[in-house]
């Protein structure tokens, strides 16, 4: 049963990402095929952004008030909405519209991220133990593949297509979702192995925002410095093809590009728990954050597409060690009742992230270009790696911080 469930787990992470690939690698591309420039690409990148935050935060509190709801089928019904409106919008000719359903569709998108990634923790509430980084790393094969190849498909035909690819992909992740046998249950919680009483012998306790931000007030420190050290991460990524296109890039080699990075996320991300056993998380993130530094000013000083290949390869310790490291930072470093809470703390943290980046970037790129944009990128990664450095703790430490804390509050 766990190898199946394994299989289908990583099925899930592949057509997640393969949807992700088509939406936000390109969407630049399309919305510049549509006419609009990159402040306004800017604006919806970042309105969209804040749609993520709403959305996250409201499905969040939701599932853990309502019992009878089952990820999977908050998975399923988000995954439906994709197919729905990437339908209506290839049809749709006003471009109002458009920018409203291009909006919508990538924050549901973004949602989706956190609850894909929780499912993982299911299983393991039911002693079923799921390799989240093999998956998490198909996820990266899925959208290095698929990149590469939109990359081509869209230089050859028209950018009005990529809606029908976000349909597709939409419909096989839920699909893959669907086929899961899960239990019902209200929380995304897992068994944590430094707890020696069973789950059920747990007490949730229900938490404030201000009481959470309070109990895990170096964790939301160290989302702040998430928030710094995505931003040029974020310029890069949504406006890829305004980067490149001044040293002689276009679509097609943007998809090349984009399939180098994403295709050495792999090695990391399939043997992320080799090297965490190997390195200590908080080691591997601030490692991360140096290799963070390194790729976006190496971008910033790219005078040819050779130079940002050499730049994208060092997304091997950059994006590929620091997201599976936040997200197994947050499941040591929070407990069992606030796992849900954490998550959605770096879905929140990494789209902030995306409403600043997105909306200056724009604006950036317009008035000043390309050069003094990734310019100003590479001193928010500096400001981002010292709050990391700072901030980052041993999950053995927090874990006896926590238990004062819980003391002093009666919990």
């Amino acid at each position: 049963m766990t190898r199946q469930l394994n299989i289908k787990y990583i099925a899930s992470q592949f057509f997640y990402f393969s949807m992700f690939a088509s939406m936000f690698a390109f969407v630049s591309v399309y919305l510049l095929h549509k006419g609009f420039d990159n402040a306004t690409i800017g604006t919806v990148l970042s309105i969209m952004s804040l749609s993520t935050i709403g959305i996250q935060t409201l499905l969040a509190n939701y599932i853990d008030k309502n019992k009878e709801i089952r990820l999977q089928d908050v998975i399923s019904f988000l995954a439906l909405g994709v197919v729905v409106g990437s339908i209506v919008l290839y049809f749709m000719p006003i471009e109002l519209a458009i920018l409203i359903l291009i909006v919508l569709l990538l924050a549901i998108a973004q949602c989706l991220l956190t609850f894909v990634n929780s499912l993982a923790f299911i299983y393991e509430k039911f002693g079923i133990h799921i390799n989240y980084g093999v998956a998490r790393g198909m996820g990266s094969f899925a959208y290095a593949i698929m990149t590469m190849v939109l990359g081509q498909v869209v230089k050859a035909t028209t950018p009005d297509i990529l809606p029908l690819f976000y349909s597709a992909f939409a419909l096989l992740l839920l699909l893959s979702v669907r086929s899961y046998s899960l239990p019902k249950t209200h929380k995304v919680i897992v068994e944590d192995e430094r707890v020696e009483e069973s789950i059920a012998e747990q007490v949730a306790v229900e938490q404030s925002i201000f009481s959470f931000f309070l109990k895990y007030s170096r964790l939301v420190l160290l989302m702040g410095g998430v928030v710094f050290l995505f931003f040029a991460h974020t310029i890069i990524n949504n406006f890829f093809i305004q980067v490149i296109t001044p040293i002689g890039g276009d679509s097609g080699v943007m998809g090349t590009a984009v399939f180098v990075a994403a295709i050495v996320e792999l090695p990391a991300m399939m043997n992320f728990e080799q090297l965490s056993r190997k390195i200590s998380i908080d080691r591997l993130l601030k490692i991360s954050a140096v290799f963070f530094l390194a790729k976006h000013a190496l971008t910033y000083l790219a005078p040819n597409m050779f130079v940002i290949y050499l730049a994208q390869f060092l997304q091997i310790g950059a994006y590929s060690v620091v997201y599976p490291a936040l997200v197994e930072y947050i499941k040591l470093n929070v407990d069992l009742e606030d796992l849900v809470k954490g998550q959605s703390l770096l879905t929140t943290a990494i789209a902030l992230s995306s409403v600043f980046a997105s909306f200056l970037g724009g604006i950036l790129l317009d008035t000043v270009g390309v050069s003094q944009t990734l310019f100003i990128g590479v001193i928010t990664t500096i400001i981002g790696l010292a709050i990391v450095f700072v901030t980052v703790e041993n999950p053995q430490k927090h874990k006896i911080q926590t238990e004062k804390y819980n003391k002093k509050m009666g919990l």
